[in-house]
């Protein structure tokens, strides 16, 4: 049963990969650090990031930074074999945003993220198999 259900938790994966409203068709991979990824669909529906929502990965030390609603956000990330990540100690500035629950949301959301995936242009960071969001770089992201 619970092969199954991961089975089934990564066919959904790929499906909703294949078809996100976001897909612009690239091939050439992004490399997922040095890059700013802005978010572009979450719990399964198109997110306008509105030059919010973003991630960058540092090639050195393990260290990420990014923005939520109106927060930089900051931690650290482990990378290991077959696209796991271990996203950890993530820390915001403490202004009061005027979406102050969908920021606390995005960062809880991060802390559960355990594989990633690049296709092109667009980063899916998954837990489980389930996708979480998908990020696009944000040279190309959809404002």
């Amino acid at each position: 049963m619970k092969t199954a259900r991961l089975i089934l938790a990564i066919a959904l994966a790929v499906s909703v990969t294949a078809c996100c409203s976001c897909r612009k068709g690239k091939k050439n991979a992004k490399p997922l650090t040095e890059t700013t990824w802005a978010m572009v669909e979450w719990e399964g529906q198109p997110f306008k990031a509105d030059n919010n929502y973003t991630l960058v990965f540092s090639k050195e030390k393990g260290r990420f930074g990014g923005r939520g609603d109106c927060n930089s956000i900051m931690g650290n990330y482990t990378l290991s074999d077959n696209g796991k990540i271990k996203i950890e100690s993530v820390a915001s500035t403490r202004a009061m945003c005027a979406n102050q629950a969908q920021e606390d949301k995005f960062i809880k959301e991060l802390d559960r993220v355990d594989s990633y995936r690049i296709d092109g242009d667009l980063l899916m960071l998954m837990h489980d198999g389930e996708m979480l969001m998908v990020m696009q770089a944000q040279d190309t992201a959809m404002k």
